[in-house]
């Protein structure tokens, strides 16, 4: 997956109006008040309110997401009911290797024949995420 797109959204940054310094985000313990390192904070899985699992990124990169190195397409929709406008990023989609390219080109084919889109869910730096696919220009295909 290869991104199709380039953010030039203007971003602005915060700072004293009294002598111009940057205002900087802290991460701050809410128990003991320290102010932390990013080598100092930790992830976890709150199971209660009081009571929180903790979760290693080694525990996460071995972590198997069912679709790791596939694509799971949940329905297929219109293309011109899709807003670009509420799309946050975009991304060409290719097929990885010569096993993966004769289902990706069938399935570009069929997207285009129809005028679909498809959405699917897929694994993204470990996590889950839902796309929508529509068909992609010929030179970023195989």
């Amino acid at each position: 997956m290869s991104s199709a797109t380039e953010d030039r959204s203007i971003r602005f940054h915060q700072y004293h109006l009294a002598d111009m310094g940057r205002i900087r985000t802290r991460k701050v313990c809410e128990i003991d008040g320290e102010t932390l390192s990013q080598e100092e904070i930790g992830k976890g899985y709150e199971l209660t309110k009081d009571q929180l699992v903790p979760v290693t990124n080694e525990e996460l990169d071995q972590m198997p997401l069912p679709t790791a190195r596939a694509i799971e397409i949940v329905a297929f929709v219109d293309r011109e009911s899709i807003d670009p406008v509420r799309i946050a990023d975009s991304y060409y989609l290719s097929a990885a290797g010569a096993v993966a390219t004769k289902p990706y080109v069938l399935l570009r084919r069929a997207l285009e024949r129809n005028s679909k889109a498809a959405i699917a869910k897929f694994a993204w730096h470990n996590a889950w995420a839902c796309s929508a696919s529509a068909t992609t220009p010929s030179s970023c295909t195989p």
